[in-house]
């Protein structure tokens, strides 16, 4: 997922009015304000109340669902099949480009996860703004990728984020 792409699916998500989170890669980058590495996919998390949105304007965009991940839990939903609505997903447009999603409980002051984890989010955790190609967008905060990316074996480019995100935390 190039920059120019996760910059129109971040534009397209808050010209819809649906609020989103970017996390994981594309997250460290946006937080630099620079692509360090090339990014397979766009992690975001999006909020609850707003996800049939978000499902609706992917679709449009071509994106379809390939894979709900391991943790994901599945809510009932009258918009998606018979299994459920996902909380932790992955979609795929004709192109190969992938969003990787996972959905948040977004009550006011209390992010909770709706898939199945033992993360819990830190206060401010969702605060950051970072940028994409210019274009402003929310992040998860530096402090918050980092217990993200804790308590698991990193691949080899998750381990040079980490590295960026506690030289970003340090002033670097």
């Amino acid at each position: 997922m190039d920059e120019a792409a996760a910059g129109d699916l971040c534009r397209m998500l808050a010209l819809g009015r649906v609020r989103c989170w970017v996390v994981g890669g594309w997250g460290v980058d946006a937080l630099l304000g620079r692509c360090t590495r090339p990014h397979k996919d766009l992690d975001v998390l999006l909020a609850f109340t707003e996800h049939a949105d978000a499902w609706r304007l992917l679709h449009e965009r071509g994106y379809r669902l390939i894979y709900r991940w391991e943790e994901n839990v599945d809510v009932p939903g009258a918009f998606f099949d018979e299994t459920g609505q996902p909380t932790a997903y992955v979609l795929q447009d004709g192109s190969g480009r992938l969003v990787d999603v996972h959905v948040l409980d977004d009550r006011p002051d209390d992010p909770t996860p709706l898939w199945s984890t033992d993360r819990v989010f830190i206060a401010g955790g969702l605060d950051a703004i970072g940028t994409i190609g210019g274009l402003m967008v929310r992040c998860m905060s530096a402090r918050m990728q980092l217990v993200a990316h804790a308590d698991y074996e990193l691949p080899i480019e998750h381990q040079a984020d980490v590295a960026l995100l506690e030289q970003l935390l340090d002033g670097g």
